[in-house]
């Protein structure tokens, strides 16, 4: 009987050697993988890195400063955080449509000159900077939805010290950007996330890409009969007479109530870029001619505005709806 109790004991010894308690092979596993990293070459991201599917690693937060918008007839958009500015919309047909000044930074030391820049919480002149803040803030991008019909990037600004700074209100200001087959649209969704209402103006200045002022002219039905606010004169009021516009001298003019279609005809180019909008109920045209710093002379900005301040309601689920829809086709 005590051999068999001894065998026994030998054995149950033997056996616990053998197995590991769970933490223990836990670790001694944790052990091997990180042996293995070493070999291949490898050495720890650090903390608040995430791993990318490239086998990359970056900072948590951190995002690419351009996206890209394709659709498989080979138009593409790109659009950069800062600003959330599109400045470049190229057609299927091979058209660049935005526009750039000659002065125009891509550094990001000052809003680009170019493509599409959002004014907010202020368009033109008034308390705040020339044109708000917004085209000079960093955008946080927030999802991206492609499909077979469209690719998206919803890009979201929200307020931080600095336009606290110098306007102190809660806001989201969301803008969705969707490339299509045959246009380009911008969503932009507005909220109030404060408890009280405030008011705001604001406005798209696009640049529009053109082979010379002498070979546009720029066409829409609202602008006959309408009244208009001359700023290089002094605010002049007066009525336009015409549904046709040409440029031969400088001119920033707001055309108010023009809020249908507007379309650049360029017989250089051999394109018709039109530009629809909702929300926007007036439009600022734009052109510094013979400054050669600006490069005045291959550009026009045709701007779908609201200069009436409006005000923008409390409520978590209350939005004010902007849109702007730009194409281009041959001629």
């Amino acid at each position: 009987m005590f051999r068999l109790f001894l065998a026994l004991s030998v054995l149950a010894l033997v056996s616990g050697f053998g197995r590991m308690p769970v933490t223990t092979r836990g670790l001694a596993r944790g052990m091997t993988m990180a042996g293995k990293y070493e070999q291949t070459g490898g050495t720890s991201p650090g903390a608040g890195m995430k791993p990318m599917a490239d086998g990359t690693f970056k900072m948590a937060g951190e995002h690419p400063k351009e996206y890209v918008l394709e659709n498989d007839n080979g138009a593409r958009a790109i659009i950069r955080t800062y600003g959330c500015n599109t400045f470049s919309y190229i057609t299927k047909d091979g058209i660049e449509v935005m526009g750039t000044r000659k002065d125009a930074l891509r550094d990001d030391s000052k809003p680009y000159a170019g493509g599409a820049p959002h004014c907010f919480p202020q368009f033109g002149p008034g308390d705040l900077m020339q044109h708000g803040f917004a085209r000079g803030m960093e955008f946080v991008p927030e999802e991206r939805a492609k499909k077979l019909s469209f690719d998206r990037m919803i890009f979201k600004l929200v307020p931080t010290e600095a336009t606290k700074e110098v306007w102190d209100y809660p806001f989201e200001y969301r803008v969705d950007i969707t490339l299509r087959e045959d246009c380009l649209e911008w969503d932009i969704i507005l909220k109030n996330t404060g408890d009280k209402d405030y008011s705001v103006t604001l406005g798209m200045h696009n640049y529009f890409d053109i082979s010379s002022l002498a070979n546009i002219k720029i066409e829409g039905a609202d602008f006959k009969g309408c009244e208009t606010m001359d700023r290089n004169n002094g605010d002049a009021i007066a009525k336009s007479d015409t549904d046709t516009l040409t440029i031969d001298r400088p001119v920033d003019m707001l055309y108010k109530k023009v809020a249908g279609p507007v379309s650049i005809i360029d017989s250089g180019k051999g394109c018709i870029t039109t530009i629809e909008r909702k929300g926007f109920p007036d439009t600022c045209v734009w052109n510094p001619v013979g400054d050669e710093k600006m490069g005045w002379d291959n550009y026009v900005c045709v701007e779908p505005v609201m200069v009436e301040p409006m005000t923008i309601p409390v409520g978590k689920f209350k939005e004010t709806n902007f849109y702007q829809k730009v194409s281009c086709k041959k001629m």
